[in-house]
């Protein structure tokens, strides 16, 4: 975790920096009209080849439905509980470096707030198919 000059390692940290969230309005414009997308309850994940500068292999956004859930307490919980479970998860995407880096949205479909692990359990599965994706389409 530390290296020689006895500073902690920056990927050891497991941040979520302001740098790796999308804010972009044209990229959020072009995921949805060009963008991929695919199913990993109680997700749907859009995401496209983007070219951002920065070290990151990816950026995130995070969007649970006003008409699903009311209350804004409820949309924060869900989205604070899906920004742990890829803040946590987000380093399998820097493992291998042999794709381009990618703009993504997850968006919360499910009908109840389900538990951490439940959701830390879907992000990992949509993680691991993001990184087959890549692979397959260099």
């Amino acid at each position: 975790m530390e290296n020689p000059s006895g500073k902690i390692d920056e990927k050891a940290r497991f941040r979520f920096k302001k740098e790796e969230r999308l804010c972009s309005k044209i990229i959020i414009d072009k995921l949805f009209t060009e963008g991929s997308s695919f199913l990993v309850y109680p997700y749907k994940v859009v995401y496209i080849d983007s070219d951002f500068p920065g070290e990151f292999p990816a950026k995130a956004a995070f969007a649970v439905s006003k008409k699903l859930y009311k209350k804004a307490v409820s949309r924060n919980l869900i989205k604070r509980r899906t920004r742990e479970a890829y803040r946590l998860n987000k380093h399998m995407l820097s493992s291998d470096n042999t794709y381009s880096k990618k703009a993504l949205i997850f968006i919360y479909i499910g009908k109840e707030i389900l538990q951490f692990p439940s959701i830390e359990k879907s992000m990992i599965r949509i993680i691991e198919r993001i990184k087959k994706v890549s692979i397959q389409y260099p």
